[in-house]
């Protein structure tokens, strides 16, 4: 019985420990579903045509989102990708992560280029799948040269 006991406390220490963040993922429905976006000052406001800048100088556009904001479950993204020379060619991922959490998305996003428009790219399915804070990092790897890298932060409400 004390081993039991230990067993019962050591998980209850780690839930603790972990704070609100696992409290946050642990619902009936296994989803948070009261996140006032309105209240959140880490998140980028979405316009269409938005741009980061990695720290190695490239540029990410996000040119269009569907739906537009970006909202629960699947999105569709289309990202222009520049370096300081011209229009990137390479290999793009995007990967949805959730700081609070501490966790990203079970399902891969898929990124393809876009026909006829060299430095496009499609980003699909970005699953938000629960509410709350999101970072989407688009990395860019050229063919020759080095990776770099931005975040998109958006608030998912619920």
């Amino acid at each position: 019985m004390a081993i039991m006991h230990r067993h019962v406390v050591s998980v209850a220490a780690v839930v603790l420990a972990a704070g609100p963040s696992l409290a946050a993922c642990a619902g009936d429905d296994g989803h948070t579903t009261e996140v006032n976006c309105a209240l959140e000052d880490r998140d980028d406001e979405f316009l269409a045509g938005m741009q980061k800048t990695g720290a190695g100088g490239m540029t990410f556009t996000l040119v269009s989102a569907t739906p537009s904001p970006p909202a629960r479950d699947d999105n569709t993204w289309e990202i222009d990708i520049a370096t300081p020379a011209g229009p990137f060619d390479g290999t793009v991922t995007v990967v949805p992560f959730m700081p609070d959490h501490r966790h990203g998305t079970p399902i891969e996003v898929v990124v393809t280029p876009v026909a006829g428009t060299l430095g496009r790219y499609r980003a699909t399915p970005i699953n938000l799948w629960m509410p709350s804070l999101w970072e989407i990092t688009v990395r860019a790897t050229p063919t020759a040269g080095g990776a770099d890298a931005a975040i998109f932060r958006f608030c998912i409400p619920g």
